[in-house]
């Protein structure tokens, strides 16, 4: 359900939020969830419109947020928190999109695999 932090080797060793999938039995692979939310830019090659979805999607989670804390000022101090809880969730769930996005791209091409071994956002898991 979660991302776990794993080390980058492309990235001499720096962890990173990354998905891990099983792509043969007993061959783990592992997406940088963390670079591709960071740099959505990178996800053209995979798909038209995958960089603007995730741009529009953080910016509802900021959006969030900024009602949050309007609404601090008309309803109550609580609902600042609020507004932060749900940008934070949001924001969690918006680098696994990322991460999913890529590796149906990864599992959809060879080619797409490539890519993103060659940009670093992919490599392999031991154990």
């Amino acid at each position: 359900m979660f991302l776990t932090c794993q080390p980058n080797p492309h990235d001499d060793g720096r962890m990173t939020r990354a998905l891990i999938f099983e792509n043969t039995p007993g061959t783990r692979f592992a997406i940088d969830a963390e670079t591709l939310h960071r740099h959505p830019e990178l996800l053209k090659p995979f798909g038209r419109w995958l960089h603007i979805r995730l741009r529009i999607l953080d910016a509802l989670a900021y959006l969030s947020c900024l009602v949050g804390v309007i609404a601090a000022l008309v309803v109550g101090w609580w609902m600042a928190g609020l507004g932060l809880v749900i940008c934070v969730m949001m924001l969690a769930a918006n680098r696994k999109t990322a991460g999913r996005l890529a590796k149906s791209a990864a599992q959809r091409s060879s080619e797409s695999f490539r890519k993103l071994h060659e940009m670093g956002c992919l490599w392999l898991v031991m154990a």
